[in-house]
């Protein structure tokens, strides 16, 4: 069960909830299993996408379009942070309620306790780059709201190759990181690949297909095997880690 039970204790101690999630992949950080329990609860939910300042303009306004009832932040940013905190108060006040618990929830390492802090105006919620930092409930004050963080919680039937590229999963614990890699490179091929370009030091070519193009890479970063094979187990990870840690964005 993991972090479950402390999870739901949070569903059911909040009025309102904040699922965050990925703004680079909004679909993905959903939390389908978060959703179900919220509806049966009857509480209001707020999807907040992070990590705005890793998408391009285009990319910014395509991701508001498809999901226009969601908030868009940058936590580390401070981006979008007010038009949220003024919007909770509303919705306190819509609601009746002088002290509402706001409950913060999603999948682990997704930005949870970013968006605490800034809402709260300072750090209180310890934060770092490994998923499962937040273990227990924490409560937080921030003027009038009382937040409630959670540790992050992974519905039973996701993916790990998902899991991976949302970064609530190490690229090391899995079987295939090529397999995500690839599906990274993919993303960049068809929104930017100059980004990917600029940050591996590569030219792609029209004709390359995506294992040549993790090959370039790892041959650039000189992860080579004996002989001068290029380690693609290596590049895959590092990859991965690049695009977790916000070194990659759209």
């Amino acid at each position: 069960m993991g972090y479950w039970p402390v999870a739901e204790k949070v569903l059911y101690e909040a009025d309102i909830i904040l699922l965050v999630g990925d703004a680079r992949m909004p679909d993905l950080s959903k939390n389908s299993e978060i959703e179900r329990k919220v509806e049966i609860l009857k509480k209001p939910l707020l999807y907040i996408y992070n990590k705005i300042d890793l998408l391009s303009k285009e990319g910014l306004i395509d991701a508001k379009q498809k999901n226009k009832e969601a908030f868009f932040v940058s936590a580390t940013k401070n981006i979008g942070i007010r038009e949220l905190r003024k919007h909770l108060y509303i919705l306190a006040k819509k609601l009746k309620m002088e002290f509402p618990k706001i409950g913060v929830v999603g999948y682990p390492n997704i930005g949870k306790s970013a968006v605490i802090n800034a809402l709260a105006r300072r750090a209180k919620t310890e934060i770092a780059d490994m998923p499962g930092t937040t273990k227990n409930v924490q409560w937080v004050k921030a003027g009038s709201l009382g937040i409630i963080d959670s540790p992050g919680v992974i519905p039973f039937k996701d993916k790990s190759t998902d899991l991976v590229l949302i970064g609530s999963k190490s690229p090391d614990k899995i079987s295939n990181p090529d397999k995500v890699a690839l599906e990274i490179i993919q993303n960049f091929i068809s929104k930017d690949k100059k980004k990917l370009e600029e940050k591996y030091k590569i030219k792609i070519s029209p004709a390359e297909d995506h294992g040549e193009i993790l090959i370039d890479i790892g041959r650039r970063k000189g992860y080579l095997k004996k002989g001068g094979e290029v380690d693609e187990t290596k590049t895959s990870i590092s990859i991965i880690r690049d695009w977790q840690k916000g070194k990659l964005g759209f």
